[in-house]
């Protein structure tokens, strides 16, 4: 079974709302600051997984 990925705009608004609500403990930044590799933004905005995993804690 192949599993589909979500639309563009969805994902878009996932990372928007996991870089706003939460810090990101892989790169430890604040909320609202890009996550980051070695110094270098992450591709097209991307984020962590530990930050959504962050995200989905601290709005429950």
């Amino acid at each position: 079974m192949k599993l589909r990925r979500p639309p563009a705009r969805r994902l878009r608004k996932l990372r928007n709302w996991a870089r706003t609500t939460a810090c990101c403990p892989t790169c430890q930044v604040t909320p609202g600051i890009p996550c980051h590799l070695n110094g270098q933004p992450l591709t097209r905005g991307a984020v962590h997984a530990r930050r959504y995993q962050e995200a989905e804690e601290v709005a429950a």
